[in-house]
């Protein structure tokens, strides 16, 4: 496991479990069963093995459609968080099996290194260095999704990929723990289910478990399942 990132099993633990926590303040699927599965199969096969994400359904979307791809895709942040080429690899083929565009893929590629980032730094840097990253490759449409809304705007989600990266890291920049910024996505308006587990997974990385207690950790739903794969993923993480 690699010694530069402190607190890693409760960072990894933490971000499944937001994923959870946020589906279900969204009140509706967002596509947290396919992240779990998707974190679930690399930490098996010790990497994205297409044969075995197709045997668990993972060519097809989840309900949330092109938003749910991207919110899935976290989970090759989490499996590598050090290793960008490989994490950056692995998001864009994950959509890309599931039938979903290039654009889609862009942005998953972005929530991956975002919250791999997250786990080291504050979300200031790792928007700079996400924007530095994909300064060539993504248009400048999505680099204009990679900062927060400003204060005085009341978010109002699409439900498109880039508007969910976008509010999801809205709500970071606006609530400090993971209970707190989960509570603030799932306030803002229009199709917010995966934003809103985004902001769960985003936030779970960058603060692991401060401000969770444990009544709000137990009312956390598919909290074992999470914790388990999250455990998973822990023990398969190595050094560069």
């Amino acid at each position: 496991m690699p010694a530069a990132i402190d607190l890693l099993p409760d960072r990894l633990s933490a971000a499944l479990l937001g994923a959870a926590a946020g589906e279900a303040a969204a009140g509706t699927a967002a596509g947290t069963r396919q992240l779990l599965d998707l974190a679930d199969s690399i930490a098996s096969r010790g990497g994205l093995d297409e044969a075995d994400l197709v045997a668990r359904g993972l060519d097809t979307p989840p309900a949330t459609g092109a938003a749910g791809l991207v919110l899935r895709a976290t989970a090759c942040g989490l499996a590598s968080p050090l290793d960008r080429p490989r994490l950056r690899r692995d998001a864009h083929r994950s959509v890309r099996l599931a039938g979903g565009d290039e654009g889609t893929a862009i942005t998953a590629v972005a929530a991956a290194v975002l919250v791999a980032d997250l786990c080291r730094f504050d979300l200031d840097l790792a928007l700079v260095r996400l924007r530095q990253t994909l300064l060539e490759e993504a248009p400048l449409a999505l680099h204009a999704r990679l900062q927060p809304l400003d204060p005085a705007t009341a978010p109002l989600c699409s439900g498109d990929p880039g508007a969910t990266l976008q509010v999801a890291i809205t709500a970071l920049d606006r609530a400090a723990t993971l209970p707190e910024t989960v509570e603030e996505a799932a306030g803002y308006g229009g199709d917010v289910a995966a934003a809103v587990a985004l902001a769960g997974v985003l936030a779970g990385a960058r603060t692991a478990f401060e401000g969770c207690d444990e009544e709000w950790l137990a009312a956390v739903p598919a909290r074992a399942r999470a914790v388990e794969v999250a455990a998973r993923l822990a023990a398969a993480s190595r050094p560069l």
